[in-house]
């Protein structure tokens, strides 16, 4: 013990009389202390929700409800921007489908300048909503479907009634319904091994799994398979014979990749450069079936690393996220009453033209969105024609279905949500089954 003190004694008189010494010292303290903190933060979210629901899962007794609540903890906290980006791969990649390209071209919603972002900003809104709106129409992911007690929040149910809606308009075969839930399923999981800080953990992957299982259902989608396994089996085995080259392949891949980047300049041949980096994140099954040109394997490595980069960032210096919402398409916290009485939403990012964005209020306000319009973020000024006194869930889609299916998408979806689904929720021109 008297050395120990004697060696304690002597190392503190070496760094009060070395200022050098005592510097570094403080600043390995610091840096040190720093990464802990990162550590044990980063990973905090991730123990709870295996502490909580891990057992259970392994029972095999989740219920879609906390399938959801586990899925979440990777799509809201701990990689949202990533996983947003697999969901939007995910869509983009059902155009190397022939089957699938040809029905989206024949809707004209892509090959128009005009309904392309409104087209886009639907389908993110739709699908954002039941993903992280309450699947069960409660906060509570316990609460059981009681007949006389009317959902809390039912904009999960309204999202996927509006949607089936929308797609029984059009001729749309199982296996394509199919083959896009499975890489709902799939994307992530394959993008958060390749890019994020942290893979998903198998009870992670079958969450993902459960819940879209329960959509897909909702849809009535046939012959899911049972197992995780089983549907990847099934995805891959569909690619194989269905994915293949064909000129609409390419032309809904080109009116994609021009909507996603139209913010980007094209000056110094930065849209150009944009446009190849997507191209090179695609896999080479896919980029052959959409006839997009193959990219140079320098320029494959840069994009790897630059994630690379990312991950390591995150994982070992980041501290984790206190905003859930920063970047997810709506904001899922109740909203609140207008004026009137009535619910208006509004996503939280907003295509090339501005649909359902709030029209500037002030001079500074205009200004800032004139100077958004000049840059080219946007391609026109936010006014009525647009929407812009927000969306209802029942109403968004095509316009030309805008006021139509309103009181079948109630009935679906208090099927689909097991209770009533009440004002303001309900508009007072849909009536209310008793």
């Amino acid at each position: 013990m008297d050395s120990i003190l004697r060696l304690l004694n002597l190392v503190f008189h070496k760094l009060r009389s070395d200022p050098t010494i005592l510097g570094a010292s403080i600043g390995f303290l610091a840096v040190t202390s720093y990464l802990c903190l990162v550590r044990s933060l980063r990973w905090r979210r991730y123990n709870n929700i295996h502490k909580k629901y891990e057992k259970k899962w392994r029972e095999g007794g989740l219920t879609p409800a906390e399938a959801q609540e586990i899925l979440l903890v990777s799509s809201f906290w701990d990689c949202p921007l990533l996983l947003h980006k697999a969901v939007a791969f995910a869509l983009f990649k059902t155009y190397a489908i022939p089957s699938i390209s040809k029905l989206l071209l024949s809707t004209k919603e892509l090959s128009s300048s005009e309904r392309m972002p409104k087209r886009f900003a639907d389908t993110e809104i739709l699908i954002a909503t039941f993903v992280g709106c309450p699947i069960n129409g409660f906060h509570d992911t316990t609460a059981p479907p009681d007949p006389a007690k009317p959902a809390e929040d039912p904009r999960a149910a309204i999202a996927l009634a509006r949607m089936n809606f929308i797609h029984s308009k059009y001729r749309i075969s199982n296996d394509d319904y199919l083959y896009t839930l499975s890489l709902f399923i799939l994307e992530p999981a394959k993008w958060a091994a390749l890019y994020s800080w942290r893979s998903l953990s198998p009870m992670e992957q079958d969450a993902f799994f459960l819940f879209y299982a329960d959509v897909g259902r909702k849809m009535g989608i046939t012959d899911i398979p049972e197992t995780l396994d089983e549907l990847r089996a099934w995805s891959e085995a569909y690619e194989e014979v269905y994915m293949v080259p064909d000129e609409t392949n390419n032309l809904v891949a080109g009116y994609t990749v021009a909507e996603l980047l139209y913010a980007v300049p094209r000056k110094f041949g930065m849209k150009a450069f944009a446009e190849r980096v997507v191209i090179a994140l695609l896999e080479e099954r896919v980029r052959i079936a959409m006839l997009l040109p193959a990219q140079p394997r320098l320029l494959k490595w840069f994009v790897q690393s630059i994630m690379a980069t990312n991950w390591v960032v995150q994982r070992w210096f980041c501290l984790p996220r206190r905003d859930s919402n920063i970047r997810f398409v709506v904001n899922t916290t109740k909203p609140k009453l207008d004026s009137d009485g009535d619910i208006k939403l509004r996503p939280t990012e907003y295509k090339s033209v501005p649909w359902y964005m709030e029209e500037p209020k002030g001079r500074l306000s205009y200004v800032l969105t004139q100077i958004a319009v000049g840059l080219g973020i946007y391609a026109e000024m936010p006014g009525p024609q647009f929407r812009s006194q927000g969306y209802r869930l029942e109403e968004v889609g095509p316009q030309q279905f805008e006021h139509a299916g309103v009181e079948e998408v109630f009935t679906n979806a208090e099927k689909f949500q097991g209770c009533l689904i009440v004002a303001p929720w309900r508009p007072t021109t849909a009536p209310c089954r008793r």
